[in-house]
């Protein structure tokens, strides 16, 4: 009785990312957000993202506006002619937040060439709508530098 006591326990107090709770975040996250980047939509993309994001890469931090206002100098609506891919590690919720690990695969149609790294996304549900809150990533893992090679054993999705 105790065991069961205790498992119940945990499994009531532990985060969950429920498969409803994925696909709302798959459909006003991943989908939006793989559309507006591959098409350099800098609104689009922008509109996914809390006013107060936060965006870190090694040795940078920008936040709120002036990350936005990077992204839409830098995203101008020309095709990129390239496909991000997903593949998540970990994926957890307790309701009105939620928080993503894993990884992406960047692969240019001209040549094939893919570029891989590491996400850490932070996000919140803001009015009823899942927004980006921080989105950190990296293509090194302790100092070891990530490789298409290296993510060979991953399954990649590209949200559609």
């Amino acid at each position: 009785m105790r065991t069961i006591l205790v498992i119940l326990l945990v499994t009531i107090g532990s985060p969950s990312f429920s498969q409803s709770v994925a696909s709302e975040i798959d459909n006003q996250i991943w989908i939006p957000f793989t559309k507006a980047w591959e098409s350099n939509d800098g609104a689009a993309y922008n509109a996914i993202h809390a006013e107060d994001v936060w965006r870190i890469n090694p040795g940078r931090l920008l936040v709120g506006a002036e990350y936005k206002k990077r992204n839409a100098e830098r995203m101008k609506g020309q095709e990129k002619n390239s496909i991000i891919e997903f593949s998540f590690e970990t994926r957890t919720s307790n309701g009105n937040n939620a928080y993503e690990v894993g990884y992406y695969r960047i692969t240019r149609s001209q040549d094939g060439q893919q570029f891989v790294g590491r996400f850490h996304v932070a996000m919140k549900k803001i009015d009823g709508v899942w927004k980006i809150t921080q989105d950190w990533d990296t293509d090194e893992i302790n100092g070891e530098k990530l490789t298409p090679e290296s993510l060979n054993n991953r399954e990649f999705t590209h949200f559609q």
